[in-house]
């Protein structure tokens, strides 16, 4: 979003990010504002703008961390294994360690502002194209695209039901796409 320099306090910024990602997974974007914010965090209005220049660059700044911290990071460190079934595993644990309750928070966030709706497409499409590499190592490009999709798909469902559903029910999930795409190898 923003290319400003942290400039401020990394630990107190990181304290705001964790405060909107709990409301994210608890009460939903619409619930995602300055004085719940604050209250949840114990500060003043003034502690928020000690850190931030305003809203929408708080905004940014959340999205712009949870870009890089779920999805940036996740495809360097898969992309540091040379065999494409390591790669799909460490991905498959990443994404059963997702928030996913702050991710189907900020996929509906997306459905009502273009902005963030521009963040998320950029961050399904990196994910779904750190897993087609691999799968195309694994399964030729003929197929890669269809497993690719497959697991994305399975992931962005899980997000929205992760309320009801244990984490190893996605990691469950994600292994079994990867032994059919080994299996049809």
């Amino acid at each position: 979003m923003t290319e400003r320099p942290a400039r401020r306090n990394a630990a107190l910024r990181d304290a705001w990010f964790r405060g909107a990602h709990e409301i994210l997974a608890g009460e939903g974007y619409g619930a995602l504002k300055l004085a719940p914010l604050c209250s949840r965090l114990g500060v003043t209005t003034g502690a928020f703008y000690h850190s931030f220049d305003s809203w929408q660059d708080f905004t940014d700044a959340l999205l712009d961390d949870w870009v890089r911290e779920r999805t940036e990071q996740t495809v360097e460190l898969a992309r540091r294994y040379d065999d494409p079934t390591e790669r799909l595993l460490v991905l498959a644990q990443a994404s059963a360690d997702l928030l996913h309750r702050t991710e189907a928070a900020i996929r509906v966030w997306a459905g009502v502002d273009d902005r963030v709706a521009t963040v998320q497409r950029r961050v399904d499409d990196s994910r779904h194209e750190v897993v087609l590499e691999a799968m195309t190592e694994l399964v030729g490009e003929r197929h890669a695209r269809r497993y690719a999709t497959w697991a994305l798909s399975t992931l962005v469902g899980f997000e929205m039901v992760a309320d009801r559903h244990a984490e190893e029910d996605l990691l469950w999930s994600l292994h079994r796409i990867l032994d059919t795409a080994r299996g049809g190898a």
